[in-house]
């Protein structure tokens, strides 16, 4: 629900996107964020965003709604940071920009390791093993990207198999993968700069 509460119909004037406007209202979508690392970023800035208007801000009415968009978020988060991850990976060791088209983050994060392990990285830290426990969590939870988008699948069953999600766990436990996640993009970033380096030298 909208804070204002007057009852407004659609205008035949309504847009929903226009490019003018006060300046502090005005949202940049430069040509050059369109990466998977922004897009990325994007969605877990909205999902902390939303998660601290519940925890912190102690607003409590919305939290059996929002929790939906805010797992999407999370788990859309993890999808995109991953297939980031793979791409930066793909072009160190060959110099291509694949990336994985499905949405299978459990089959991506494996995939993720055994490229990591190829450029002589550990993946058997206890931060990783933690990680390999909340991924296969997030994946039986919503395998492909459905369960919190949609209330049932193609074939008609109920998607949804939790009856509560504690949003302050929630909260403390995306902080931490976000924290790994988020550091392995900087260290591939840097991979990467270190590949065109001696592309350019080569």
């Amino acid at each position: 629900m909208f804070l204002e509460e007057e009852i407004e119909f659609p205008r035949k004037d309504d847009k929903l996107f226009i490019d003018d406007g006060p300046v502090i209202y005005k949202a940049w979508l430069h040509k050059s964020f369109q990466q998977f690392g922004t897009y990325a970023t994007s969605y877990g800035y909205a999902a902390k965003y939303l998660i601290d208007s519940i925890v912190l801000r102690e607003e409590q009415d919305g939290k059996d709604f929002l929790v939906y968009p805010i797992v999407f978020l999370i788990r859309h988060y993890v999808e995109l940071r991953l297939k980031e991850l793979i791409q930066g990976l793909n072009y160190c060791n060959s110099q291509n920009y694949g990336f994985p088209s499905h949405h299978r983050i459990d089959n991506m994060w494996g995939e993720f390791k055994r490229q990591y392990r190829e450029i002589g990285e550990k993946d058997d830290d206890d931060e990783f093993k933690a990680m390999d426990q909340i991924i296969k969590e997030l994946s039986g939870s919503d395998p492909i990207s459905m369960h919190f988008r949609y209330p049932v699948d193609k074939a008609g069953n109920l998607t949804q198999i939790h009856d509560y999600i504690c949003i302050k766990n929630l909260r403390s436990t995306f902080k931490r993968l976000s924290m790994l996640l988020d550091g392995l993009s900087d260290q591939i970033d840097h991979y990467k700069d270190i590949t065109r380096s001696l592309m350019d030298d080569a």
